[in-house]
């Protein structure tokens, strides 16, 4: 090896060749790089639980708020995926110990990050060794403890069939199973997440989300046992809404803290503590008594309503499911303003044609439904254009009824009915929407004509009059009751008791008989309760969700009608081949006969006619 005056190079001077001058300068230099090797690794810092979608650009704006960044290494599998760890690089010290203190618990794309600063590789794997020790250790005093306990468990139930045995003798041989089943429920594993609070209630949940999305977004608050996304019942599309089960509940009380800062698919999510079904309602009943009644009538929006994925939507039209969505979408517009409300005795029908007039449609409904509508209008242009000197009809109409039961009867029958107007023109029947201020003028003008009209005076006294003596002879009734109480007790509450259980009908009798005449093609059905108005991403979701039924049903059709053709071309091909007829020596003569008469006599002529000269070898033409 040569000698080198400079250090620096690569080229090293061998042990024997150095100078005690040259050792001591060799000795400085490698002091000096190993201090500037320790001040560099104090500037490095480990990044985890990075999501996977991370790239060293966003990496970069985030942690260049502490200080310049020298390097980033984002670690990846040999794959090409992403672990969720990186390596940053500061200039000086203080960076790196800013970039520590404040960027550590902090939410980054959804996730809570975990800073700390990097360590050597021989230090690490030390720290690891070590951990796995002591887990290891902990796991077999674990697994000694649960083994005392099944021990202890079983000399418990050992006892306890012995002691069923003995009374079982005594009381004369009873069977031990029906002692024994109520042992075997108590084992089974009871569903008591919600008790131990380790379950959690999210809000405000993408409809895009899967379980995925949601595990990655919340695994460093803990281990979490199982995700159930809420669905629809029909469509099988998210409410927006699941439940979290954690294996621990201090991950769950973690989680609750950090409500409103974790995202899913860019979108913040609402964390709160979730509750069994018994205190839900409990809850609502109490927020119904707080408000009172739901004056506005918003449960009956939900009547009719044809979801994509349910067999209603079968075979309905791209135009008449577009038209249905944008009404939707109309009367929540509308439903805005807080003077408007629900009719229960007032129907809309919509997807009329130009033909249909008012004597028309009354028709139709007493055929299809046999009831009489008090009102029954179609609603028309105030112009008057040619062979419509009344007006151009606007494509929908109103009915009204005396009752709420008849109304909604009524629009079981007719709406989405294909034998109204034909399969792809339904009707679309729903509930109207009023507003209160102009009922109450139509109310007091109907008063003051009233007031003024004779005749309808007389009949008001004629009422007044039938419910006088309605009333005369309920309370003669209660006298005579009263009177064969006070002679016969036990005979006339004996005859008394089955009159009225005759005269009455329970209620869900009443609800069995009203939805006996439900098809398939009516849609859904409206509860009493508080329900919300559908949101436009959930009316636009269910209409991507028809048109997707409605291409696939395109294609079955179109494969069976090839299928059909196919087996028509098959038959007609099957009819016209010549079946081979019957060999009877009768017809076989016959058919002999006529060729010799008709073929025969010419058979030789034609035959000299096409025998040719036989050439010889020598022609040449």
């Amino acid at each position: 090896m040569e000698q080198t005056s400079k250090w620096k190079t690569t080229i090293l001077p061998s042990k024997s060749n150095i100078n005690n001058e040259d050792k001591i300068k060799f000795s400085k230099t490698a002091v000096r790089k190993r201090s500037r090797d320790f001040a560099h690794r104090q500037c490095r810092i480990i990044v985890r639980n990075l999501p996977y979608k991370v790239t060293s650009k966003k990496l970069q704006e985030e942690f260049e708020k502490c200080g310049t960044i020298e390097d980033i290494n984002i670690l990846k599998r040999s794959d090409g995926k992403l672990v969720g760890c990186a390596f940053l690089q500061y200039e000086k010290k203080d960076q790196s110990y800013k970039a520590v203190t404040n960027m550590n618990g902090m939410i980054f794309m959804g996730r809570k990050l975990e800073v700390c600063y990097a360590l050597p590789k021989e230090t690490y794997k030390k720290m690891k060794t070590e951990t796995e020790i002591k887990t290891k250790e902990t796991k077999l005093d674990h697994d000694e403890a649960i083994e005392t306990d099944i021990k202890e468990k079983i000399k418990e139930d050992e006892e306890y069939v012995q002691d069923i045995t003995e009374k079982s003798k005594e009381l004369g041989g009873i069977h031990i199973n029906e002692y024994i089943k109520p042992l075997k429920s108590d084992r089974q594993n009871k569903h008591t997440e919600i008790e131990e609070g380790r379950t959690v209630f999210l809000k405000n949940v993408s409809y895009d989300a899967n379980e995925d999305d949601i595990k990655d977004a919340l695994v460093h608050f803990g281990t979490v046992e199982k995700i159930l996304i809420n669905k629809e019942r029909v469509s099988g599309h998210s409410k927006g809404t699941a439940f979290v089960i954690f294996k621990l509940k201090e991950s769950a009380d973690m989680c609750k803290k950090q409500s409103l800062k974790v995202q899913v698919n860019n979108q913040f999510i609402e964390i709160v503590d979730a509750l069994k079904k018994k205190e839900v309602r409990d809850i609502e009943s109490r927020r119904s008594e707080k408000s009172g009644k739901d004056s506005r009538n918003l449960y009956l929006l939900k009547e009719g309503l044809i979801m994509a994925g349910s067999e209603a939507a079968k075979n309905v039209s791209k135009t008449d499911m577009a038209q249905r969505l944008r009404l939707e979408q109309r009367c929540a517009q509308m439903l805005k303003n807080l003077n408007r409300f629900v009719s229960r005795e007032r129907l809309t029908v919509h997807n009329l044609p130009e033909s249909c007039t008012s004597s028309s449609l009354r028709t139709i409904v007493q055929q299809h439904t046999g009831m009489n509508p008090q009102e029954c209008r179609v609603m028309r242009e105030n112009n008057s254009s040619f062979g419509n000197p009344s007006g151009k009809s606007r494509g929908y109409g109103f009915l009204s009824f005396k009752k709420h039961e008849v109304a909604l009867d009524v629009l079981r029958k007719l709406n989405n009915n294909p034998l109204v107007f034909g399969k792809n023109n339904r009707p679309i029947v729903a509930f109207s929407i009023e507003d209160r201020k102009i009922q109450n003028i139509k109310e007091q003008r109907l008063l003051k004509s009233r007031l003024n009209n004779p005749t309808y005076q007389e009949k008001l006294k004629k009422i007044n009059a039938k419910r006088q003596e309605r009333l005369q002879i309920k309370k003669q009734q209660k006298k005579m009751a009263s009177e064969q109480l006070a002679i016969m007790p036990n005979a006339t509450l004996s005859i008394q008791k089955p009159r009225r259980n005759e005269n009455k009908i329970s209620k869900k009798e009443r609800k069995r008989s009203i939805l006996k005449n439900i098809e398939e093609f009516t849609g859904e059905i409206s509860r009493q309760g508080k329900i919300g108005i559908r949101s436009n991403r959930k009316i636009n979701t269910q209409a991507d969700a028809h048109m997707e039924r409605l291409k696939a049903e395109k294609k079955d059709a179109r494969k069976k009608r090839v299928k059909q053709e196919h087996e028509r071309n098959r038959q007609l091909k099957a009819a016209r081949r010549i079946k081979p007829r019957p060999a009877n020596s009768a017809e076989l003569q016959r058919e002999n006969q006529y060729f010799q008469e008709t073929v025969g006599k010419y058979k030789e002529i034609i035959n000299q006619a096409i025998v040719k000269n036989k050439r010889s070898k020598w022609y040449k033409g």
